[in-house]
């Protein structure tokens, strides 16, 4: 009896230490979001009309703030990027006229997520077809790297130092690069970006997506 009550009295001490030994856990990752996270990531995004489908949404820091450029074919905006609740919104012409609305969140990888996009134009919200969201470091390769529309070809390859995009009508049409992911051609006929995947002809895929008049076809890499 007398062992027995020493045993109990000893058995928070064993409690203590065997806790003691146990390997510590990770530290959890801050899944609080800042503007700042989004500078490492672009939009990709799709209008359901208009002449301008296909856009671009990317993030740099510039001191103190952070700016959002969207592109878009022949088309450029860039306002200071602001985060309300994990929302970002990017008034286009800065008039209301029409706000892309994207809502994000941080998993426990700490690997920015979108939850959510619309486009509002002319107070009609619903305005947009698709959006994805990529983290740069996952952008697909982009220069001399053939992407196929059916059975031809297109691609982005350097002349000198000069990037230029060999299209599929058989022309070359000098270009220059959005960071490591897009092109635009110099006199605005062709906007393109890569996506590791999206919805195309209902079947999600990775490639380059290019707005061709007022039309997105989509280049396949194999």
């Amino acid at each position: 009896m007398k062992n027995l009550i020493n045993i109990c009295k000893m058995l928070p001490v064993l409690l203590l230490v065997l806790g003691s030994c146990k390997e510590k856990s990770a530290d959890p990752v801050n899944t609080e979001l800042s503007i700042n996270d989004l500078t490492n990531y672009y939009l990709v995004i799709e209008n359901k009309a208009g002449d301008k489908r296909l856009g671009i949404i990317s993030f740099i820091a510039e001191g103190n703030i952070v700016k959002a450029s969207a592109h878009f074919q022949g088309a450029l905006r860039v306002h200071e990027a602001t985060l309300e609740n994990a929302v970002f919104r990017f008034d286009y012409n800065s008039n209301g006229a029409s706000v892309y609305t994207f809502t994000f969140r941080k998993d426990a990888s700490g690997n920015l997520q979108l939850q959510s996009q619309d486009l509002t134009a002319s107070g009609v919200a619903g305005q947009l077809r698709q959006a994805v969201l990529v983290k740069k470091s996952d952008a697909l390769p982009i220069m001399n790297k053939t992407f196929w529309v059916e059975s031809v070809g297109f691609k982005i390859e350097m002349d000198g130092n000069q990037p230029v995009l060999q299209w599929i009508d058989g022309r070359r049409y000098a270009s220059y690069s959005l960071e490591n992911y897009g092109f635009k051609t110099n006199q605005d006929e062709y906007m393109g970006v890569v996506v590791p995947n999206w919805n195309f002809n209902g079947k999600n895929l990775p490639g380059m997506l290019v707005e061709v008049g007022d039309q997105v076809v989509m280049g396949i890499s194999k």
